[in-house]
């Protein structure tokens, strides 16, 4: 049962990181969070990567939902 709920959870997070993707980079910018890099980083690149770690973050959720529930 704590899978499921673990798995809903990441799953819900992965989608909302894929859809708010380019107001999670504006807030950055609006909190003068920086990458640590030499140059700057276009934001294209950065709502790209953001889109990138929530589409992980999903399929994650989705493997621990189908591991708890007996399917893999």
């Amino acid at each position: 049962m704590f899978g499921l709920a673990v798995g809903a959870v990441l799953i819900g997070l992965g989608l909302a990181g894929i859809r708010y993707a380019p107001a999670i980079v504006e807030a950055q910018h609006r909190q003068g969070m920086t990458p640590y890099g030499d140059g700057p980083i276009e934001d294209d690149d950065r709502v790209s990567v953001t889109k990138a770690v929530g589409a992980v973050v999903a399929v994650a959720g989705l493997l621990v939902l189908a591991s708890s529930a007996g399917v893999l």
